[in-house]
Formats: C-alpha cells, structure tokens, sequence
C-alpha cells in the first residue's frame, strides 16, 4: 500500500515538474531578453512565488530542503510529523514551484520525503508500533526514490546504506516490496525507458591496464571535487543565515538569481535532468563547461541554503557529469581515444561524484547503471566508486546527509512522544565488522540505565544472552528500553553497533 500511493504520488509530481519546467522555458529564456515590460511581470511573479514558497517553509519548516534528513530524524526518534498530511501537500506545492521557478534543486529528496508521509499517515490509520510504523517509514523513503528516478534497486540500497545502515530479512522484503510496487506505478506514467535517454557505451579497444589507471585518476580527483561541494553546501549555509538582513530580502536575491539565471544560463537552472541528456551533444570547450560547473554549484548550494523544498540528488549528479566530461575531453587531447570516451566517463563521473559526496558507493553504482540501463560499466563504476570512496574517508569527510542531519533541528521528547502513551519498546542494534561492540562481551558494554539486552540472533537461531556472550560480526542485539529515551539513546546504540 505504501509503494503503490508513494507511486502515484511521486509520478504526478515528475509529471508536474515536467510541466512546470517546459512553461519556465517557453517564457523564460534567451529570446525574451528585449522583451522588457513582460519581463518586469515574470520577475515579479517569481518573486511572488519565492514569498509562496517561503510562507510554506515557515509555517511547516520540516518540509524544508530535501528531506533526507528529517526521514533519518523519523527513523532514531529525533523528529515526528505531527501534521502529516499537511506537511505532505506543503512538501509537494513547495518542491514544485520552487524547482518550477528554476531553483537548481532536485526532486529525490522531495520524493523520499513524501515517501515518508505517505508511510506516517498509513501507520497511524493502522495504530502500528513504532518499530513497524519505521519499517514503513523506509519503505516509503524507498518507493520516493524508486518512483523518482524509475530506479527500484537504487531504493532499496539507499535505504539499507544511508537510513538503516544494516541489514535484516524483514526489512529486506518490506522495501524491496515498496520499491517494485512505487516502480511498476511510474513505469504507467513514463513507460519503460530509463530515467537517463544517453547511448553509454563502453570503450572496449583500450588498453585495459590504462583504463583501470585512468578510472584510479579520476576517482581520486572526482574525491576532491566531491568535498569541494559538501564544503561549499554548509558554508553557503552558514553565510545565508549569519547575513543580518531580513529575510524576505534573501528571498528576493535568490528569486532574481534565479530569473537571470533563465535569461542568460538556463543550462544551470532546475534539477539539471535535461542538462545531462544534451551534453554529449554540446560543442563547448574545457573552459565553458568548467564554468558551468562552478554555477551549477554555487547557484545550488545558495538555492539550498533557503531552505526551500528540493534535494541535492539530481544536482550532484549533473556536476559529477560535467566533470566527466571535462576529464575526458582532456584525455582525447592527449590520447586517440574515440568520441564515446564522453558519455562513458560522463556516467563515470555522476557516481564518482555522488560516492564521494554521499558516500554510498553501492547506492550511487546501481543507481547509475538504472539510470543508463547500460551494464557494460559496472567494473569502471564499481572502481571509481571504491576509489572515491576512501579518498573522501582519508579526507575525514563526513556523508553530506549526516551533516545535514546533525545542522538540523531537532524536536524535544516531550514533543516527539505522547506522555500519555509512552511505554516499553524493542530496537535492534546490528554488529558490524570491527566495530565497537565486535568482539565484546555484552557485560562490557556500557548500554544505558535504563536498557535491557534482552534477545542476540546469530544467522537463523535467536537466544537470550549472558553477561559473558560475546558479540561478533553478523550478530543482531535486540534491546528493550523505555519509549520515552529512544530518541535520546537510540543514534548512540546503533554507532556502536556500526562504527
């Protein structure tokens, strides 16, 4: 049920923003430039829709960015949709004006978020607990993003790396069954083409030992390019709410930003998903698109700093596409490759970049090669991804979701609970490989006052453990704790388990 409403949900707004960008580019463009009363109108109605999009994030401030981190917030008990259903429309109006306008932000974040809301209103219809009303929760994050880019094994993997960060049977099958079920839906709606319309072919009459070095290469510089952004996103952040001016002025400078923006570089405006389908095609050299690149990005960590409705998915996706072609119109200067070399180091780039900022390298290769519908990448994808996976990790650079996490704000217990209702529940703490908790035994571990280890299970076989267990690598720690403190212990249980 979860997958299937998120499906048409999320579909109707692919279609909507569909809509909304083909409207921006008919009247907001190149060839309007000398029509100067009518673009005093536009403006002014962007910068009406700007004080729009402005009232709803003010009035329902959990709609606000992309969403991600208010669903990880949901699933450790930090944050609670007290108005799910009006949150879910302010989300979805919020998300399709502002993108609508032109602001460079993506729709995924948005759609997972709806995901979530679509999952709280059944949970509740349902009375379910809260470890079932969180199963759904990331079934609905998993369908938002199945739905958002017709890419249903990308939607589990995000949710078992990003949201859960491990793995149980149960949770396995409820996204699974979401994804597929959100993607048959859209798949009604769009058809059965991948979400990316580019002929990806991989250069196969290459030296192979210079292909791996050249993937090495560019994994390690796509790396600093991805803490490039993640810096640029907190900073931009930091200075749009330290500037000590009013706000409906910020408003008005990044509503105008964006109508000149459509005048004279709409390639930088909205998600980005048509600029990535025509760059193959683009005859402009190394300089121009470097240029681009450097707007793209600062144009979307200003659009995101408003706090308006809109993700960072799409847009790290179209830089890391840009770079990846800078990096291969460097190597045809240099080698007699062929012309394909840029579209395949195009897709090369879009999950080097996303690894390196989201730092979910499984995610970002099946999301990609969904996305292409080609598999004669995986190898190039899978090295560019490990590359630019520990790159980042020797940077110290911080998953961009968990920092948006830690930046946001939390409610307090007694607004995230029912006193009245608060009892007794279960929470399942997984044990990863050299760990904290690996190898310890359960009398060692510091677990809470409050907190009972009460079951491990260990492959298929569930026991009631002593002080004396030890914990190893695979096992499942189940904890009884009182509702009231889940959301002060339960972020601080699981990093034991997992770091």
């Amino acid at each position: 049920m979860v997958g299937l409403i998120t499906g048409v949900i999320v579909s109707f707004y692919r279609y909507a923003l569909h809509i909304f960008n083909v409207l921006r580019e008919t009247f907001v463009s190149p060839a309007t430039l000398h029509n100067y009363p009518f673009l005093i109108k536009i403006w002014c109605l962007f910068l009406v829709v700007g004080f729009f999009i402005d009232f709803l994030y003010r009035k329902y401030p959990r709609t606000s960015g992309s969403g991600i981190p208010q669903v990880k917030g949901i699933i450790l008990g930090t944050v609670h949709y007290k108005h799910w259903f009006a949150q879910l429309l302010a989300k979805f109006v919020g998300g399709l004006f502002g993108i609508g306008a032109g602001l460079s932000l993506g729709r995924e974040g948005p759609s997972v978020q709806l995901g979530s809301y679509v999952a709280t209103g059944i949970a509740k219809s349902f009375h379910c607990n809260r470890v079932d009303e969180n199963y759904l929760i990331t079934s609905g994050a998993s369908a938002g993003l199945a739905g958002a880019f017709g890419a249903p094994l990308a939607g589990v993997m995000f949710s078992l790396e990003e949201l859960h960060k491990f793995l149980t049977a149960k949770l396995i099958i409820c996204i699974f069954v979401a994804s597929i079920a959100s993607d048959f839906i859209g798949r009604r709606f769009f058809g059965m083409d991948t979400s990316f319309s580019m002929l990806a072919h991989y250069p196969k009459d290459i030296n192979p030992y210079l292909q791996f070095a050249l993937y090495i290469l560019f994994g390690v510089i796509i790396a600093f390019f991805g803490k490039l952004f993640t810096v640029t996103l907190v900073k931009t952040q930091n200075l749009f709410q330290g500037i000590k001016i009013s706000r409906w002025m910020k408003v008005v400078f990044v509503m105008s930003t964006s109508f000149l923006l459509c005048l004279v570089l709409p390639e930088v405006t909205g998600g980005g998903h048509e600029l990535v389908e025509s760059l193959p095609h683009l005859q402009q050299g190394i300089l121009f698109l470097f240029f681009v690149f450097v707007i793209k990005l600062l144009f979307t960590s200003i659009s995101y700093a408003t706090g308006f409705a809109g993700g960072i998915f799409l847009p790290m996706l179209v830089l890391g596409a840009i770079l990846g072609k800078i990096f291969a119109l460097i190597l045809l200067s240099v080698f007699p490759f062929t012309p394909e070399m840029i579209v395949h180091f195009m897709v090369l780039g879009m999950v080097g970049y996303f690894v390196s900022v989201v730092r979910a390298p499984i995610t970002g290769a099946v999301l990609i090669l969904e996305m292409t519908g080609s598999f004669d990448h995986l190898l190039a994808l899978v090295t560019v991804s490990v590359v630019a996976f520990y790159v980042t990790a020797l940077l110290k650079l911080a998953p961009v979701y968990d920092i948006l996490y830690e930046r946001m704000p939390k409610d307090d217990i007694e607004e995230t609970h029912d006193v009245e209702s608060m009892g007794k529940t279960l929470i399942v703490v997984p044990v990863a490989a050299e760990s904290y908790l690996d190898g310890k035994k359960i009398s060692e571990v510091e677990w809470g006052e409050e907190v009972l280890v009460v079951a491990l299970r260990r492959s298929e076989l569930e026991k009631i453990p002593k002080g004396d267990t030890v914990m190893q690598s695979g096992d499942n720690i189940v904890l009884l704790l009182p509702e009231s403190i889940v959301a002060e212990v339960k972020e601080k249980l699981l990093q034991k388990g997992i770091e």
